[in-house]
């Protein structure tokens, strides 16, 4: 087995558009949640006003603007967040490491936001077809996929898909991988643009949206905030970190997962507890 390490971060988040700024505000205490922008309400007035949205994204900043219109928010987040963790990793993508590389990224809700501007067109303006790329955008994988071939990595290349749980499970996945051999490298995380009109009410209809913002371990919590975002990792064995010169971030060190097998909404404790219980 070997040891896994990190050796580039990426971050795209409602309180920064790097891994530094990200930083700063985690140690400052600064609060990404506010007043939602940018969201047509003439479907309804929504029951929560506030969210954890990326403010000030420049896409143009880290990907090819001829490439942003095969993209779905949620995908740019990725290769953004992709693009600063490889640029902080300095890791040399020779043949043999692009042949056997892993991409593993995690997305609940993947382009449902370019599907729904489709739809809307197709049902209640009259159109006949929709926008030719509603798949390709559309796509939980579209992120995966736009890394590897954005990073030419040949290995195996998917999107995990459970719930919240999704970028914990691409990057645990991914882990394994390193640590067993099958992958000589891993860019692993996930990212998500739920921002939308049609997901921001599936989510007011589950009534789990707090109307204030997140607190979890008070008393008077009332719910969750829905935020956007995307972050990536590179993960190397130690021994191939050192012998390239590569200075570690982080060494992981284990990874479970388990299910409570209980409810699709109220999962309980004892099947988080028994993801971290020693084997």
């Amino acid at each position: 087995m070997r040891r896994v390490v990190i050796t580039g971060i990426g971050v795209i988040s409602a309180v920064g558009l790097n891994q530094l700024d990200f930083l700063a505000s985690l140690r400052s205490g600064r609060c990404g949640i506010s007043t939602l922008d940018g969201v047509d309400e003439a479907h309804g007035v929504l029951r929560f006003k506030n969210a954890a949205q990326v403010r000030g994204y420049d896409p143009e900043l880290a990907l090819d603007p001829k490439e942003l219109g095969f993209m779905d928010r949620f995908a740019q987040f990725a290769m953004s967040a992709a693009h600063e963790a490889m640029t902080q990793s300095g890791v040399e993508l020779t043949p043999e490491l692009k042949e056997k590389s892993a991409v593993v990224t995690g997305s609940c809700m993947g382009g449902r936001g370019s599907e729904e501007i489709g739809y809307w067109e197709l049902f209640h303006n009259g159109r006949t077809r929709v926008h030719p790329l509603t798949i390709a955008l559309g796509m939980s994988n579209a992120g995966a996929s736009h890394i590897s071939m954005k990073y030419g990595i040949q290995g195996p290349a998917y999107t995990v898909s459970t719930a919240c749980a999704s970028s914990a499970h691409a990057i645990g996945q991914a882990f394994w991988m390193v640590r067993s051999g099958a992958a000589p490298m891993a860019i692993a995380g996930g990212s998500e643009a739920p921002m939308f009109i049609g997901g921001l009410k599936a989510w007011e209809a589950m009534r789990v949206i707090s109307k204030d913002t997140c607190r979890p371990f008070s008393l008077d919590r009332n719910g969750m905030i829905l935020g956007e975002g995307g972050a990536i990792l590179i993960l190397e064995p130690l021994e191939a970190a050192l012998a390239r010169g590569a200075t570690p971030l982080a060494e992981m060190v284990g990874f479970g997962m388990s299910s409570d097998a209980s409810h699709i909404t109220q999962p309980l404790s004892d099947g988080g507890a028994r993801a971290i219980k020693p084997l």
